[in-house]
């Protein structure tokens, strides 16, 4: 229910949110939780989160996305080869806290990772766009056409589930992390990789930060995505911000996204000189890992790396 203009916070259900900012790159004006200090998109204008399998969703934030100008295809391709050692990066991490079993990938999309926890888990994934669930299973993969609340009511229970870059995307977050708590066997982890707002980033960048994008609804700072997660019943274990290899080309390209006068023309030289393809391993601190298990057994502390 909307309240005063604004959608209710997701974390403690506080309905007179303060304005941060606007920006034309997200669905709707910013807002701060007064209460538990969430930020969060406090109304939509179009509603591009992942609330239903629907192809005519990501027709039309396809379409917004290049109208804003936010990403360019060629960048994004050249770049598989460095987000394939990401993935491996993760499963690395998650082995660490279970090390097999049964695994659900949340947003799977073409299903890279999927394949690659597959040596390890039993792994399937469920994706809501058609298009692209259909991909993962051409590759081989276990997929589910639909959303996390598609699961529902099933008797399966994991050892593990992974959610990279979808809990900013939901229209509740909340839930989705209490269907994710039923979904899991005790002693069960979850692994998250999702945007913080807590960094340099975008105190700096402000409406111009990479992480403001229209499909975009919730940004959590450690403290508020740990406290959501405790309130369902999952206990956090481990927080860390990522660390990444990206390709130069990648990297001016999102200085461009993010207004660095210049940084539009860098790829031009790049090429000609032969560097588009070289590697630089950054940390930029607006991205975090953190996982947490089950409340049975969990660890009582959280431990930083």
């Amino acid at each position: 229910m909307r309240t005063g203009g604004y959608l209710p916070c997701d974390l403690c259900g506080a309905s007179d949110p303060v304005l941060v900012l606007e920006s034309p790159r997200l669905d709707g004006p910013l807002v701060r939780c007064r209460n538990c200090r969430l930020l969060y998109v406090g109304s939509r204008r179009q509603d591009f989160s992942f609330a239903s399998a629907d192809a005519e969703r990501s027709s039309a934030l396809a379409d917004r996305v290049a109208e804003l100008e936010l990403v360019r295809p060629e960048v994004e391709d050249a770049e598989r080869p460095w987000r394939l050692r990401a993935d491996r990066r993760r499963l690395a991490r998650l082995r660490g806290h279970v090390p097999g079993g049964r695994l659900l990938d949340v947003g799977c999309a073409t299903g890279v990772f999927l394949a690659l926890a597959g040596a390890e888990f039993e792994a399937e994934g469920v994706e809501p766009d058609p298009g692209t669930s259909e991909q993962a299973r051409a590759s081989g993969n276990r997929v589910i056409t639909g959303t996390l609340e598609t699961l529902a009511g099933r008797s399966e229970r994991y050892d593990a589930v992974t959610m990279f870059h979808v809990l900013e995307h939901l229209r509740s977050p909340r839930d989705a992390l209490q269907l994710v708590r039923e979904l899991l066997r005790p002693g069960g982890v979850v692994m998250i990789e999702t945007p913080t707002i807590d960094c340099a980033a975008f105190k700096l960048a402000r409406s111009r930060w990479r992480q403001l994008i229209p499909d975009h609804y919730y940004f959590f700072s450690r403290a508020t995505l740990e406290t959501l997660l405790r309130r369902c019943d999952l206990m956090p274990v481990e927080c860390a911000t990522v660390r990444r290899e990206v390709s130069l080309r990648f990297l001016a390209d999102r200085l461009r996204r993010a207004g660095v006068p210049l940084a539009g023309q860098l790829q031009r030289p790049l090429r000609a000189l032969g560097l588009a393809d070289r590697t630089a391993t950054v940390r930029p601190g607006d991205v975090m890992t953190v996982i947490a298990r089950r409340a049975e057994g969990a660890p009582a502390g959280l431990r930083d790396r």
